[in-house]
């Protein structure tokens, strides 16, 4: 049982991290926002100081910026590469997020996909029955994770307790978390 605890410890933590990256690290909302209503983030990102939109083929701004980054403008017919100062990047993101909040559809708190987490976790508890390492259980774990994603892609299309808002990031995440699975369970035994 000792094993299946510390694989659930692991557990946690890995998907803590990656909803930590969702939600802080990869100032998603941002982008999800900009796909969204790619107008609106065209114009903010045209009047802030903090982007460069290039147009056509341009030489690379200077090393305080990043990117390229790309969005599609689908009233131009073409996409747009953007360039951000690196220091000014996330305030400005922010400023963006906060200004058109109220345009994002209103989810609450995602209860039903964070209760449907006790089915990997408790597989991993289960298998503390067992004799196995806990780097098996936690690839137990990990490919009961890739198996409710893959359910998630089909019934509800998101699983929105990991910042998976749609089809394609859940399938992807689905085949992800499966494969980590796989790995693991095939390089503990």
């Amino acid at each position: 049982m000792e094993n299946a605890i510390i694989a659930l410890i692991l557990f946690a933590a890995a998907l803590g991290l990656l909803a930590g990256f969702f939600v802080r690290l990869g100032r998603l909302t941002f982008w999800k926002m900009a796909a969204h209503f790619p107008e609106k983030a065209l114009e903010h990102v045209s009047n802030d100081p903090a982007w460069i939109v290039q147009a056509s083929v341009e030489p690379r701004p200077g090393p305080e910026f990043v990117g390229p980054f790309t969005l599609a403008i689908p009233s131009l017919g073409r996409s747009l590469k953007l360039y951000a100062r690196s220091d000014q990047l996330e305030p400005s993101q922010q400023r963006f997020v906060d200004e058109h909040r109220q345009l994002l559809p209103r989810h609450g708190f995602p209860y039903v996909s964070l209760l449907a987490l006790a089915y990997p976790a408790l597989g991993i508890l289960y298998m503390g029955k067992t004799p196995a390492s806990a780097v098996l259980i936690l690839g137990y774990g990990f490919a009961n994770l890739g198996y409710l994603l893959g359910a998630a892609t089909v019934i509800p299309g998101h699983f929105r307790v990991l910042g998976l808002d749609y089809r394609v990031q859940t399938l992807i995440a689905a085949i992800g978390f499966w494969l980590i699975g796989v790995v693991l369970s095939n390089v503990a035994a």
